[in-house]
């Protein structure tokens, strides 16, 4: 079910959204309904990764999975794992 909505932006915002939608060669409304899919997708997965991580039954095990959802990001030299208590 599609549903209308009058949203009322600032000049300068709209002309920007006007802008990227050229840019990803979209009109304004898919790149609206993306760019709102997107945060939302990302706001959803990182609570439900909080969540794994916080029910993980110790400290070494949501390392461990941290690790097996992004393996091949290599630590940067100024990355410092905190000490376990």
């Amino acid at each position: 079910m599609k549903t209308s909505y009058t949203l009322r932006l600032p000049e300068e915002l709209r002309k920007k959204i006007k802008e990227e939608a050229e840019r990803s060669d979209m009109s304004v409304n898919q790149y609206i309904l993306y760019t709102l899919t997107k945060e939302i997708a990302y706001k959803e997965a990182a609570a439900a990764l909080k969540d794994r991580i916080r029910k993980a039954p110790s400290r070494t095990e949501a390392l461990k999975l941290l690790e097996s959802i992004v393996p091949d990001v290599r630590p940067m030299k100024s990355d410092k794992r905190p000490s376990a208590k």
